[in-house]
């Protein structure tokens, strides 16, 4: 068994972004379509398409000409980031990622949300599922029509903490089920308990959670709601996870995936963990396209082949039932 090369992690995170500057031409070369999804400046988003559907997705062969869809969750510690930065090499910031999967088949959805200290819980929260419901409403309107069906959602960092704030605020998702079913959640070194050992980002979390109020905070960040969340919710109505911590993440964040992935377990939740060696909080992201760190990539698209699967058994298993159950 070979061993894979270790990413290259000072140069994917050199803020010049060489490894990406080389393949500025290919990442630009993906087509692009910006579009709003509400009325403020920062309800915009940016869908990558396809250049060939992605064969190897187990979509039924009436969806064949569909592709499915991927929406992205940048992070920036709920107060800055953007879809894409505003001129070189930022740039290819996050268009990085647009362009890997969506030249992996996926329609790519990357959003912008409003930022703290101008709004409070649950407004990021309320932005992504905003932004999932025009995903869904509008996937078939598409330059290439993508699935609602088979829709991923991945989240970093900051982003992560309002993807788990949506799934774990009942009133929240159930209005965003009533249009889309999320089929599996990709969450990359979010800080699910937030900790005042990280003074400066706490404060801004007092803020956002809490009013003023750091009590609230321990309540309303993704860990406390999940600890308050009842099994059967849990069961009925959370997709799968799959939660990644970099290997070289932060103390305090590995120990909130850890602790955030036991507490799902316990609650009955699909969950799976994993360590991307070799990388540090922001590599991940910034690895994609440029040629080094990119496998975990390659195998999160394995599990969500494996998520869309299960359903379709589980889908084929119910309605065979349902036929059973109707001729006797």
């Amino acid at each position: 068994m070979t061993s894979r090369p270790r990413p290259r992690t000072k140069e994917i995170i050199d803020p010049s972004y060489p490894l990406l500057e080389v393949n500025r031409e290919s990442i630009q070369s993906i087509r692009k379509e910006s579009f709003n999804y509400g009325l403020s400046d920062r309800h915009q988003l940016d869908v990558y398409y396809p250049t060939s559907p992605i064969t190897s997705f187990p979509l039924p062969d009436v969806k064949a000409n569909l592709c499915p869809i991927l929406l992205f969750l940048y992070g920036g510690g709920l107060t800055r980031g953007s879809r894409s930065g505003p001129s070189p090499p930022s740039d290819l910031v996050h268009a990085n990622l647009g362009a890997y999967f969506a030249s992996q088949g996926f329609i790519t959805v990357i959003p912008d949300y409003r930022l703290a200290p101008s709004i409070a819980f649950p407004q990021g929260s309320e932005d992504v599922r905003d932004a999932l419901i025009w995903t869904s409403e509008h996937a078939g309107e598409l330059q290439v029509p993508g699935d609602p069906d088979s829709l991923f959602l991945l989240a970093h960092s900051a982003g992560g903490l309002h993807a788990a704030g949506l799934l774990l605020t009942p009133e929240l998702l159930s209005s965003v089920e009533c249009h889309v079913r999320i089929r599996g959640v990709v969450f990359v070194g979010v800080p699910f308990e937030i900790s005042p050992e990280r003074r400066e980002f706490f404060k801004v979390a007092t803020a956002y959670y809490g009013n003023g109020n750091p009590a609230l905070v321990k309540m309303r960040d993704p860990l406390g709601l999940l600890i308050r969340t009842p099994l059967e919710y849990v069961e009925d109505h959370l997709p799968p996870v799959y939660n990644l911590r970099a290997g070289s993440e932060p103390k305090q964040i590995a120990r909130a995936v850890r602790t955030f992935t036991k507490a799902l377990e316990a609650k009955g939740g699909n969950v799976v963990e994993g360590v991307l060696e070799g990388h540090d909080h922001l590599s991940p992201i910034l690895a994609l396209s440029s040629g080094s760190g990119e496998e975990w990539a390659e195998e999160m698209i394995e599990w969500m082949k494996s998520c869309y699967t299960s359903t379709l058994v589980k889908n084929t298993a119910a309605d065979n039932h349902e036929e059973g159950s109707g001729t006797t």
